[in-house]
């Protein structure tokens, strides 16, 4: 009821800039017969070796194993997970019981990026070894009573090598198994636009291009008003209906502060589609956007990480890159936040003015929000969403290429409250303390619904990134990171 009065006091205010009902009429009409918005997002197949380890006399789990009938077994499986395995593409390797068959399927894994191997039976320490000299990452995937190659997996990390296992009795964990190789694939064929004053570090572009595969496209100022001049106030008018439907209370903003947002959402939409890109970052406070008769890309950040792309504030792309990994890697967007810790109740509360209202992952229900000015300012439009509590989450960061910081805890309130940045949400960890003697690498971190440890263990060692758990490791001892004593995302 309260929301439904806010929004007719808000319609109310706002009568005459409201357009009437034949006008409504025909703009459905002319929406209707627009082309489709823009396809967004990622094109190709995952292309995964898929191999079966086994012998027909192994001893275990029997003397005699019919490696066929196995092997169909597991077919069927897949056959019934075929829509988790939509956009993933199988070069087969067939069943490998000596070294010919493994050299075989090598000679077809060329150009993948990452094996699943699929463990039948006990001996086949020699084929595994064999795969790990191509270099690429390999699963290992082991149902209970398939052998005791499990146990060798720690030696070979040890070594270096790229490899992690899963055993489960749980076909369906296949799905897990293969996520990294998807969040490796997916990042290569990523393009990321930053949007500021001047180009992003040309250094750290390069490093990730080289690390990731991922391109960061730098737009100054010029071609962001560009492209909100030239985007169609048809789909932005539409877009502001809905946001202004679905709102439980507006309390500050305009109808024209509204529309500026979403003419940005559309604009920036169509840059993605222009360059091919699937997220966006902005130096959004810095560039004085308000000033300049546009909004801010709140709404549209909002919009991309509802429905799996990237909107990030702050030209930040160490955020950027770490949402990418996590939505790539377990399906969910990432709030980016600016933390405050309270020792009291051993809770870091992350605060910021742009939220999914999705966290949950796309389709998922919406979470109810707020139309709001930006807390910072006063001005412009942001969200303020009531997110899901009562949940695991993950906190991360990427840094550089090659580290990331990590730790979970539960989400416990996401407070309404006059201070602080727009949406909130209060987390609950362990070990306060120690995240306060030893918070390093800037302000800004990442939140991602779910306890996410396994995935990210098993992503950061094939890509060979360094995993610090922030609250338990002692970054103090760990090179690289950074410890400048200034304010910085």
């Amino acid at each position: 009821m309260i929301a439904d009065v806010s929004r007719r006091c808000f319609l109310k205010s706002t009568a005459a800039g409201v357009v009437s009902a034949g006008a409504l009429a025909a703009l459905a009409e002319r929406l209707a017969a627009m082309s489709p918005a823009p396809a967004l997002g990622p094109k190709s197949k995952v292309r995964i070796g898929k191999i079966y380890l086994g012998h027909e006399r192994p001893g275990w789990p029997s003397w005699q194993v019919d490696l066929q009938a196995d092997v169909q077994r597991f077919e069927a499986q897949l056959a019934r997970l075929r829509a988790g395995l939509a956009d993933v593409e199988f070069v087969e390797g067939g069943v490998a019981s000596n070294a010919a068959q493994v050299a075989a399927a090598k000679e077809k894994f060329q150009n993948v990026s990452g094996i699943l191997a699929i463990h039948l039976t006990l001996g086949v320490g020699g084929q595994i070894q064999s795969l790990l000299e191509l270099g690429l990452p390999v699963m290992l995937f082991s149902l209970p009573y398939s052998g005791h190659e499990w146990h060798t997996i720690a030696s070979w990390q040890r070594q270096g090598k790229r490899i992690e296992a899963l055993t489960t009795s749980r076909y369906e964990d296949v799905l897990a198994a293969i996520r990294p190789f998807r969040a490796i694939h997916r990042l290569k064929e990523a393009r990321v636009l930053n949007v500021s004053t001047g180009p992003a570090d040309a250094a750290y572009c390069q490093a990730l291009k080289e690390k990731f595969g991922t391109e960061i496209r730098s737009l100054l100022l010029p071609d962001l008003q560009r492209a909100c001049a030239a985007a169609d106030r048809g789909e932005a008018m539409a877009d502001m209906r809905r946001w202004i439907k679905e709102a439980r209370k507006i309390v500050e903003p305009t109808r024209e502060d509204i529309l500026k947002s979403s003419v940005m959402y559309i604009a920036m939409r169509d840059l993605l589609a222009q360059h091919g890109a699937v997220a966006i970052t902005m130096n959004c406070l810095g560039m004085g956007l308000i000033d300049r008769g546009l909004g801010y890309p709140c709404l549209g950040f909002a919009r991309f990480n509802d429905m799996g792309l990237g909107g990030v504030c702050e030209a930040d792309l160490k955020s950027t890159m770490t949402h990418l990994i996590f939505s790539y890697l377990v399906g969910k967007p990432g709030f980016v936040t600016d933390p405050v810790l309270d020792e009291a109740s051993s809770t870091i509360i992350h605060a910021h003015c742009v939220a999914a209202t999705q966290m949950l992952g796309p389709g998922t229900p919406a979470s109810p929000y707020q139309l709001r000015c930006h807390l910072e300012d006063g001005r412009g439009v942001s969200l303020m969403v009531k997110l899901p509590i009562k949940r695991k989450v993950t906190m991360a960061r990427l840094l550089g290429t090659d580290k990331m910081l990590f730790s979970t805890g539960d989400a416990v309130d996401s407070p309404f409250v006059e201070r602080g940045c727009r949406t909130k949400l209060t987390v609950k960890v362990e070990n306060i303390e120690k995240f306060l003697e030893n918070w390093s690498s800037g302000l800004h971190r990442v939140i991602f619904y779910g306890d996410h440890r396994r995935d990210v263990q098993r992503y950061c060692r094939f890509a060979q990134i360094r995993l610090i758990r922030e609250g338990t490791d002692d970054p103090q001892k760990v090179d690289g990171l950074d410890w400048i004593p200034h304010v910085h995302a």
